[in-house]
């Protein structure tokens, strides 16, 4: 196999909690995640020189899928290109960044034959969700990222809400360690979610025109995004066409069974 095109998904954690700090700084976290039907599609090529593009345009040198192609250089002497089609939103706590490196590790794993277990292990130096990206699905997360285990979750039809780009995730632990937590109440507490707001007021708009639709809202990851969950696609599809215009992203999803499909 010398080339692949796969499509990664983006996950939304059903719940996060925050249950200690580490030595080094890093936050212990107990996540229930589960992968949603928004994607990105990434295709991937031997070569003898590592290079990303996103969109067309050439990947700057903090891009996460770039990052990871350095770590495969450094770990196993490969190269790949990589071309990227981005459809999930940025700074909206979808993991977009983090699919796009678990699609590069995949696709090394295809193209290369490197085993999965190898490759999980370095992807938690790309971030903390990449780990759980490489399989998706349904799972409950904890440490720092890197304990990762499969569970199933309730077949969800969501609609998902982005009013503005948020804080980086960097700022809203920082904050976090100074403000705390909302008070929990119903299944899909969110620990980030008050230092996110207090950074960002304006992101809860989402939250508020959501809620004009279906008790079950919360934020995902460290927003900037919301999500309301219904009892049908047909439901959310109507939320959806009721919606207005002032926002950065809005689309209908559903959970899914894995975070990563081949498409050829």
């Amino acid at each position: 196999m010398d080339k692949i095109k796969i499509k990664v998904y983006a996950k939304i954690n059903l719940s996060l909690d925050i249950v200690g700090v580490r030595e080094d700084g890093y936050h212990e976290l107990e996540m229930l995640n589960s992968s949603v039907s928004i994607y990105d599609t990434i295709s991937a090529c031997k070569s003898d020189k590592s290079v990303v593009f996103m969109n067309g345009v050439k990947a700057s040198k903090n891009n996460t899928a770039l990052k990871t192609l350095q770590i495969l250089k450094e770990n196993f002497n490969i190269d790949m290109r990589v071309n990227i089609q981005k459809r999930i939103p940025f700074s909206a706590g979808l993991g977009g960044s983090s699919a796009d490196a678990s699609g590069v590790f995949f696709c090394a794993h295809k193209l290369y034959g490197i085993p999965l277990d190898r490759l999980a292990s370095l992807a938690v130096k790309v971030g903390c969700d990449v780990p759980y990206m490489m399989s998706g699905g349904g799972a409950r997360v904890r440490g720092v990222g890197e304990i990762v285990e499969p569970c199933e979750v309730p077949q969800l039809s969501l609609v998902i809400c982005q009013s503005e780009h948020g804080a980086s995730t960097k700022d809203i632990y920082k904050t976090y360690d100074k403000i705390g937590a909302y008070s929990r109440s119903g299944n899909h507490f969110n620990a980030l979610e008050k230092s996110a707001v207090s950074l960002n007021p304006n992101i809860q708009h989402a939250k508020e025109q959501l809620r004009a639709f279906t008790d079950e809202v919360f934020m995902t990851g460290s927003g900037s995004a919301y999500v309301g969950v219904f009892s049908s696609l047909e439901e959310a599809r109507r939320c959806l066409d009721s919606l207005g215009d002032d926002f950065v992203f809005k689309g209908v999803a559903q959970t899914m069974s894995s975070g990563i499909e081949i498409l050829e």
